[in-house]
């Protein structure tokens, strides 16, 4: 997806949290689940967990549909892991603001909506590889 400012991310989050807001994808970090060019509908939710398809604000700017691998406390706020189903590593971890919502359909597998257990085991095992390999690197 293209660069979007924080104002609109601000106005889809807010938009989110009423009903599901309809965005195109671009980009293959998702197939076969999820094809370039498909439209999903993405909304806010209290909660989220691991597997869910999430829409994220990356720090350059693009919105990331990706899948959460799962959160942490850091500072007075929390830190959301993703990554792609493609993508050999996790993408940097994102505060709590950066969160547009989840894929709740469109034209999508419906794997992404309703995701299998084995999809959120996977990605509690990508979680828990990201800590373990952090925790090496702290103990060095």
């Amino acid at each position: 997806m293209a660069f979007v400012s924080t104002r609109i991310v601000r106005g889809l989050r807010e938009l989110a949290v009423e009903s599901p807001v309809s965005l195109r994808v671009s980009g293959e970090c998702m197939v076969p689940l999820l094809a370039n060019g498909a439209m999903i509908q993405v909304v806010r939710q209290r909660f989220y967990w691991p597997g869910d398809l999430m829409v994220v604000h990356a720090p350059d700017g693009r919105l990331l549909v990706h899948r959460l691998l799962g959160c942490y406390s850091k500072g007075r706020g929390w830190r959301w892991l993703t990554q792609a189903d493609n993508a050999r590593w996790p993408d940097a971890a994102l505060p709590t603001e950066r969160i547009i919502g989840k894929v709740c359909g469109g034209d999508c597998s419906e794997w992404l909506v309703r995701v299998p257990l084995a999809h959120r085991v996977k990605a509690v095992l990508r979680f828990f590889r990201f800590v373990l390999i952090h925790m090496r690197i702290l103990c060095r």
